[in-house]
């Protein structure tokens, strides 16, 4: 199993964290767990939980290497050699706090309907609970699964981080939709993030609203270009556009290589996971599956020779059926 990775290690059960809307703790996105927490931090202490049983088991999976709790089919395998696998390791370099799942537009592949969770709970338990969390970390990401600028509950966390930990630097996951140089500065995100990542699926209109419900397309493409333009000035780090690849969009994916490298981003081509809330459409849109009937197509255009020698093209899991047989 991971013969291609040369005995390297997946950084992220040693130095990452996320917490889920329940307040369950994973040490990795819980989307690559199979059902296994390292705990609740309503239940217990971070303490407890970090370095807890739960928590040991699964970083011994990396010793023993059967991975028997992680879903590899979704996984990245971002494996690599500046992490030595240990059970007991100090508190997370990286934060993920996916409980907020506000948003301000929906994505057919995400949700088939809107929905606002109450994160009052957890805002109460700011200073007690997810500020110690943090106390080790240098990056911290405070939307996984929502829109960091629709929700007062993450404006808020965003500036008690600020007030008590001005050298953390945060992960932006965003729509883009209100991602503008107003909206950092009012959240306190001026010059002080580290990682944008922006879901834009489509470069062309017609294709973005066949997508994103409720979403403005102008004003995206917009503020993508004004990110490129800090990302250029090197007053951010790093600009990802994350493109989940689906029937709608696939003959799109070239046009946003093009886009992609004119606005100084990385792109990302995301294979579509099958989630509870995307189950409705998924087998209509997800071309990524050997049986759809336009998956040869796709894999036509990713056998491009783009694919293997650009940088700013990140590899995933949807090419791996590709590089079996060409080598990508």
């Amino acid at each position: 199993m991971f013969d291609d990775i040369n005995d390297g290690c997946c950084r992220f059960p040693f130095t990452v964290a996320e917490v889920d809307w329940d307040g369950n703790v994973y040490g990795c996105c819980a989307a690559y767990f199979l059902g296994y927490t390292f705990g609740n931090i309503f239940e217990q202490s971070f303490d407890e939980i970090w370095n807890g049983e739960k928590a040991q088991n699964f970083r011994k999976q990396f010793l023993d290497r059967n991975f028997k709790f992680c879903d590899l089919s979704k996984c990245p395998k971002e494996f690599c050699h500046d992490v030595k696998p240990s059970l007991i390791v100090d508190y997370p370099k990286r934060v993920q706090l996916n409980y907020d799942s506000i948003c301000n537009a929906r994505c057919i592949y995400c949700r088939d309907h809107y929905f606002q969770n109450d994160c009052s709970k957890f805002e109460e338990r700011f200073d007690d609970v997810i500020i110690p969390m943090l106390k080790n970390a240098e990056l911290v990401n405070v939307t996984a699964s929502g829109e960091i600028f629709a929700s007062k509950y993450t404006k808020n966390l965003v500036k008690r981080i600020g007030e008590i930990y001005p050298n953390i630097k945060f992960y932006i996951y965003t729509n883009g939709i209100e991602c503008d140089e107003k909206h950092l500065k009012d959240y306190g995100l001026w010059n002080r993030v580290e990682y944008f990542v922006v879901s834009l699926p489509a470069v062309t209109k017609k294709t973005y609203d066949k997508i994103v419900l409720d979403g403005n397309f102008h004003k995206v493409i917009k503020n993508v270009k004004f990110l490129g333009k800090l990302k250029k000035q090197k007053k951010i780090s790093n600009l990802i556009i994350n493109f989940v690849v689906t029937a709608y969009n696939y003959q799109e994916i070239m046009p946003m290589v093009k886009f992609a490298k004119d606005n100084n981003a990385t792109v990302t081509f995301v294979k579509l996971n099958k989630l509870e809330n995307n189950k409705q459409v998924y087998d209509k849109i997800a071309i990524s599956e050997p049986n759809h009937p336009e998956h040869q197509k796709l894999l036509e255009i990713l056998k491009n020779p783009i694919f293997r020698t650009e940088e700013y093209i990140n590899k995933s899991n949807l090419f791996d059926e590709v590089s079996t047989t060409e080598n990508v």
